[in-house]
């Protein structure tokens, strides 16, 4: 208990070190204030707050000005030492290997969409090199966006969400479109000439988003038989990509996944299937980080590569939609 009662305290004098230190310089609450976007008032009572927690006279007033009294002097010395290694220890947050970028991606984006455009972009900026590492993702939970990565291992992050990640910095790539799509064959000897059509064919599921078809029915008003025995699961979707390839049945798959193949003819998407999940791609990364020029480059080089293919396949919303 005692301990418990040490640490908050010792917590509570620390937050309010930077104020108390912006008010033993500038000598006065109300500059301080000003400075610091908050009210004359309100730095007033933290001050007195500050004073009851360390049980000492911390200022004395001198005509117009503050002046510190000797226990205040040595309360500052402390709070621009500790600001100080506050700032040691972050200084290489931001570090990174200039010309390299260090990219963390989904294993799917990363080997069907990021991998065959990082050619471009390292012809448009000479000099640059990219290692790109595959990061964990936990999209199972009830946590929204969670962030299932080490952001100081990578100098950012492609991944897939609805924005968040506090305290990170995000930049949204492009919105998901999902649609149906399956190899010529399949199509043509099932007749998936819409959604209706795929009530009773054989679907491919993503077993970590496995309620994507149930939602696509919802959204497009499809009764789906519910036999398990017409569905093959994967874990990956460049797994289900590969399986629609081969024939095995009909996908349901983020546009920009599908889209080169798409693009070729190997898969055809079933007309009117597509749905806005809600959800997008986006570049996440520590705030320091984010200010890199080479980064900036990186993010602006894959919001052209998103382009309108999105948009291509995409149907009108209506309403709310979800994933």
């Amino acid at each position: 208990m005692r301990w418990h009662m040490l640490h908050t305290r010792s917590a509570r004098v620390l937050a309010a070190l930077p104020l108390f230190e912006a008010c033993a310089r500038f000598g006065s609450f109300t500059r301080a204030a000003r400075h610091l976007d908050l009210t004359q008032s309100a730095v007033s009572r933290r001050m007195q707050a500050l004073e009851a927690e360390v049980g000492a006279v911390l200022f004395l007033r001198e005509g117009r000005r503050l002046a510190l009294t000797r226990d205040g002097e040595r309360l500052r010395s402390f709070a621009v030492e500790a600001m100080r290694g506050f700032e040691a220890a972050t200084a290489d947050f931001a570090h990174t290997t200039p010309g390299v970028l260090r990219i963390g991606t989904l294993p799917s984006i990363g080997a069907l969409w990021l991998t065959p455009r990082l050619g471009a972009f390292l012809e448009n900026s000479p000099g640059a090199s990219v290692e790109l590492v595959t990061i964990d993702a936990d999209f199972g939970t009830d946590r929204k966006d969670p962030i299932s990565w080490d952001p100081g291992a990578v100098d950012v992050a492609v991944t897939w969400g609805r924005g968040g990640w506090a305290p990170l910095a995000s930049e949204r790539l492009m919105p998901e479109t999902m649609l149906a799509a399956a190899a010529p064959e399949f199509v043509a000897q099932h007749g998936l000439e819409g959604p209706a059509a795929l009530a009773r064919v054989r679907r491919l599921t993503h077993t970590t988003r496995a309620l994507a078809w149930n939602r696509w029915a919802d959204r497009h008003g499809v009764a789906l038989v519910s036999d398990h025995a017409s569905q093959l699961a994967f874990e990956h979707f460049f797994m289900v990509l590969e399986a629609a390839r081969a024939g095995l049945g009909v996908a349901l798959l983020p546009e920009v996944l599908a889209r080169d193949d798409l693009a070729v003819g190997r898969l055809i998407a079933v007309p009117g299937s597509a749905w806005r999940t809600g959800a997008s791609y986006w570049c996440v990364s520590r705030p320091a980080a984010a200010a890199s020029p080479l980064l900036a480059e990186l993010v602006q080089f894959l919001r052209s590569a998103a382009g309108p293919g999105d948009r291509r396949h995409a149907a009108p919303e209506k309403g709310k939609q979800e994933l």
